[in-house]
């Protein structure tokens, strides 16, 4: 008889992962999808079912007690899938490319292989996706401000 492991980042996160993300091919291409993006079909909730859905690999991440840093990240795919995948059309392509599943269970086999090399990166990735996002929002407040800085000058 198997023996059952209570390791939460076995296979069974990658098996779930394939389902999700890559589980189908598109005949004729090397493309593939899974259920996630044909969930996110279902109008007005099926990105957030999705999501849910996805979430089960931030659960696997607090069974596994990874640190801050990886659960962040996890949650980071989680949240792109979830945000980009509900533009309608764009959300559906970008689902089918991003694979937020296989990245989250990918990541959980290399924290499970080298935890601090996983953790380091990481904190990497994190601090530049902030560090881009402050950027972002400071050259909108600049954009914003020149362009009401134009529209009082074309109106007085």
């Amino acid at each position: 008889m198997a023996q059952k492991t209570n390791d939460p980042l076995s296979s069974h996160s990658q098996k779930l992962a394939e389902w999700l993300d890559s589980r189908f091919t598109i005949p004729g291409t090397n493309i593939r999808f899974g259920l996630d993006p044909i969930i996110s079909l279902v109008p007005g909730a099926g990105d957030w079912i999705a999501g849910m859905i996805s979430s089960y690999y931030i659960l696997l991440g607090l069974r596994a007690d990874v640190p801050p840093s990886v659960l962040l990240r996890i949650g980071f795919n989680v949240l792109m899938d979830i945000v980009i995948g509900a533009v309608p059309l764009l959300g559906d392509l970008f689902d089918v490319g991003w694979k937020a599943n296989i990245r989250n269970a990918e990541l959980l086999e290399e924290y499970r292989r080298d935890a601090r090399t996983t953790e380091q990166y990481s904190r990497w990735l994190l601090w530049a996706v902030a560090i881009g996002l402050l950027l972002l929002a400071i050259g909108l407040l600049v954009l914003m401000g020149w362009l009401i800085a134009a529209i009082l000058e074309a109106l007085f």
